[in-house]
């Protein structure tokens, strides 16, 4: 019989015990749907549908709020939706789970990136390439290069592009990016060099050839050029990049003696 006991004492037990399973957190069955979620959700961000990455993702962060990984990935969801305000938003919230997460550290400086935040980006590009646990380090030193370039350090950008090239020899935007740096010193035979490197490590790289094609123009080197824009264009689908490669050929062509 329980007539006489206060229903605050019968309540307590089960208050008790509701709030050490709340604090145990989800469940393995959640946290399985939570995962399968998610990988649906990077699917379908990979497809470019959105609305699905959203809802899926969405459903997992229900699911397992406590994991940054699906953070990072809706906030990957918001960037390519134009919404640098919940990217940031999102990514800051899987960085506090997990302050050492350097995909969120370089996704997050890339968003600060885009609003122009340039010193807050480069403290974040550093926090994920600094990261010894990092597996892709020469992205963040290639973003933090282009920081740099942005914010009219050239010594440092040059810096960071040769440490991501450290990092992965293989790596053909650093290659590009330390070109551009050296160029824009006026060190053209070495921008040249560093793309002929580049075209050696990876020579279906369609703008690595686009751009040393633009360098050997500089260098009033044009039958090189001409080689360098015709396959650019043998190897690239980009209408844009096809346009500006044709555009060069004109232009070379125009001026060959006849």
């Amino acid at each position: 019989m329980t007539g006489n006991r206060p229903l605050s004492r019968l309540l307590l037990p089960c208050l008790l015990a509701a709030l050490a399973a709340s604090c145990a957190g989800p469940s393995a069955d959640r946290k399985k749907e939570a995962d399968a979620r998610m990988q649906l959700g990077v699917t379908y961000l990979d497809q470019r549908n959105l609305p699905m990455a959203m809802r899926e993702l969405t459903r997992a962060s229900e699911l397992d709020p406590g994991n940054p990984e699906i953070d990072m990935m809706l906030g990957m969801t918001y960037l390519a939706r134009g919404d640098l305000k919940k990217a940031e938003e999102y990514l800051r919230a899987a960085i506090k789970k997990k302050p050492d997460y350097g995909d969120a550290h370089n996704n997050l400086g890339t968003v600060l990136a885009k609003q122009g935040r340039w010193d807050e980006a480069a403290r974040e590009f550093e926090a994920a390439a600094g990261n010894v646990l990092y597996a892709t380090p020469e992205w963040a030193w290639y973003n933090l290069g282009e920081a740099y370039r942005m914010r009219k350090d050239p010594v440092r950008a040059e810096e960071a592009y040769r440490r991501s090239l450290g990092a992965n020899g293989r790596y053909a935007p650093a290659y590009i990016g330390l070109a551009s740096v050296l160029g824009d010193g006026g060190k053209w035979e070495e921008a040249a060099a560093v793309l002929g490197r580049c075209v050696e490590v990876a020579p279906d790289y369609a703008p690595a050839w686009m751009e040393r094609g633009r360098v050997h123009v500089r260098l009033k080197r044009p039958e090189e050029a001409r080689r360098d824009f015709r396959t650019a264009l043998s190897l690239s689908t980009d209408p844009d990049l096809r346009k500006e490669a044709a555009g060069y050929l004109a232009v070379l062509e125009e001026g060959k003696p006849r």
